[in-house]
C-alpha cells in the first residue's frame, strides 16, 4: 500500500473523468493538489487529496501504507516509448557525420552503411556483450522517466540471429528493475548478407521463420515497408505469417517515400504504424477509421530533415503515439521527456498532447490496457518530476524525474 501526497499537479493521460472519488464528482484530466493511493501494484485512488483524506483516506485500511510527501511536485503516468532498436553492436558515428555533410539515407546504404553495416557489427559482437549493452541502456530509460518501452530486434537478419535477439530481449523482460519490454520481431528490417540483395527469396525466408518468433518471446512483428526495403507485396506476407504465428503487426511506413505502407496498416489492422514521414490526408484518414495508432518518432525526423504531418493525424482522428526510435544510426537518445520536448516544438503538438501521446498513446500503440493514465484500477506505473506543471516538458528539454513507480515499486528516487 503506498499513497503519493503532496502532489502539485497530477497529469492523468485521460482526456477526461478517471473515475468516481470519494464524495463523488469526476476527476479532470490535470487536478491541482492531487494524490494517487497504490494498492497490491494498481491504483486505488487518484484524484484531489481532500477527497481521499476526507473519504477512503481516513479509515483503517490505509493508516499502514507508505506515505510520500512529493512536496508539489507533478506527477504522470510511467513514460512509453512505443518504438526502439535497442539491441545492437557497434555505432555508426562516420556515417552521421556524412549525413551532416548532406549525404541521404539512401546514398549512406548504398555505400554499405545503414542497417547492413549495424548486422555486421552485430553478429560480431556475442551475446553476453549485446545483452549488457541493452541493459545498461534499459536502466537509462528508467532514469528518465520511462516505464515501458517497445524494443525490437532486427540487427541479425538471419533466423538463428533473429531468435536469439529475442531471446535476450524476452530475459530481460524478466527483470523487475528494469522497464516493462514489449518485445518486437523485427527480422524484415533488411536483406540478410546471405540472400546477396534477393529480397524476394528473403522475404520467403522470414515468412518460414515467423512461427518461431512467439515461442522465444516475442509479442510483435514488424517490417521495414519502404523504398529501398520490402515492397507493400512483400510486407504483407510477412505480416501476414506473423500474425498467423500468433504476433501483433506493426510496421515501418512511408518514412523514405510514400510507397502505401499506410495504407497497408490499415488493410492489415496492424496495432501501429510509424515514421510517416510522408503520408497524405488520405492515409491519415485510413490510419484512423482503421483504428491503426500513428507512432512518431521526432528526433529521427530531424535527422531526416523531414517533419511528420502531425496536425494532419491529429485532425483525422488519429491516435498518436511517441518513440525515441532509439538505434545507432540516427537517435542515441532514451529520454522520452526530450521527445515529449521534440513533439512540441517540431511537429506543433501541444504539450497536453505529446505527453498524452508519451503515455495513453504508447499504451495503445502496444495493446497495452492496463497502463498509460492514471487511473484507478490500472498499473501504479508513475512519475514525479522536478517541476509544477506539465508545460515544463517543453521548456527544460530532458525533464528530470524525482521518483519513478513501476507498478507501486519504486526503482527511482
Amino acid at each position: 500500500m503506498l499513497v503519493l501526497r503532496s502532489i502539485g499537479r497530477l497529469f492523468t493521460s485521460s482526456g477526461g473523468p478517471t473515475g468516481p472519488p470519494a464524495g463523488g464528482g469526476t476527476v479532470p484530466n490535470a487536478v491541482a493538489g492531487g494524490l494517487v493511493a497504490v494498492r497490491d501494484g494498481l491504483i486505488a485512488y487518484a484524484g484531489p487529496e481532500a477527497d481521499f483524506l476526507a473519504g477512503d483516506g481516513a479509515g483503517p485500511e490505509w493508516a499502514s501504507a507508505e506515505v510520500v510527501d512529493l512536496g508539489g511536485a507533478l506527477v504522470t503516468a510511467g513514460l512509453i516509448d512505443a518504438h526502439t532498436h535497442p539491441l545492437y553492436g557497434g555505432n555508426r558515428f562516420a556515417e552521421i557525420a556524412m549525413r551532416s555533410l548532406g549525404a541521404s539515407y539512401s546514398e549512406i546504404a548504398a555505400a554499405g552503411g545503414g542497417i547492413a553495416a549495424t548486422v555486421l557489427a552485430t553478429r560480431a559482437t556475442p551475446a553476453a556483450a549485446l545483452e549488457a549493452g541493452v541493459r545498461d541502456r534499459l536502466v537509462a530509460w528508467l532514469a528518465s522517466g520511462t516505464t515501458t518501452l517497445e524494443a525490437k530486434t532486427g540487427y541479425h537478419l538471419d533466423e538463428a540471429g533473429e531468435l536469439e535477439a529475442v531471446g535476450i530481449l524476452a530475459r530481460l523482460a524478466l527483470e523487475d528493475s528494469l522497464p516493462s519490454l514489449e518485445v518486437t520481431w523485427l527480422a524484415g528490417h533488411g536483406v540478410g548478407p546471405e540472400f546477396a540483395g534477393d529480397r524476394e527469396a528473403y522475404t520467403a525466408a522470414v515468412c518460414r521463420w515467423a512461427a518461431g518468433a512467439r515461442a522465444a518471446g516475442a509479442r510483435h512483428a514488424d517490417v521495414f515497408c519502404d523504398a529501398g526495403y520490402f515492397t507493400v507485396d512483400q510486407a504483407r506476407r510477412i505480416l501476414e505469417a506473423a500474425r498467423r504465428g500468433g504476433l501483433v503487426p506493426r510496421i515501418h511506413a512511408d518514412e523514405l517515400a510514400r510507397t502505401g505502407g499506410s495504407l497497408l496498416a490499415a488493410e492489415l489492422g496492424c496495432a501501429s504504424a510509424d515514421h510517416l514521414l510522408r503520408i497524405e490526408e488520405a492515409d491519415a484518414r485510413a490510419l484512423a477509421s482503421a483504428g491503426v495508432v500513428a507512432t512518431l518518432a521526432p528526433v529521427t525526423a530531424l535527422a531526416m530533415g523531414r517533419t511528420p504531418p502531425a496536425r494532419t493525424l491529429h485532425d483525422a482522428g488519429a491516435t498518436i503515439a511517441l518513440g525515441s526510435d532509439h538505434n545507432p544510426g540516427t537517435c542515441g537518445t532514451t529520454s522520452m521527456s526530450l521527445v515529449v520536448a521534440l513533439a512540441v516544438a517540431e511537429l506543433g503538438m501541444s504539450v497536453d498532447d505529446a505527453l498524452v501521446a508519451a503515455t495513453a498513446g504508447g499504451a495503445a500503440s502496444l495493446r497495452l490496457a492496463d497502463r498509460g493514465r492514471v487511473q484507478p484500477g490500472l498499473r501504479a506505473d508513475l512519475v514525479a518530476w522536478d517541476a509544477d506543471h506539465e508545460g515544463a516538458f517543453a521548456w527544460s528539454y530532458g525533464l528530470r524525474p524525482l521518483g519513478v513507480w513501476k507498478a507501486g515499486r519504486r526503482l527511482i528516487g
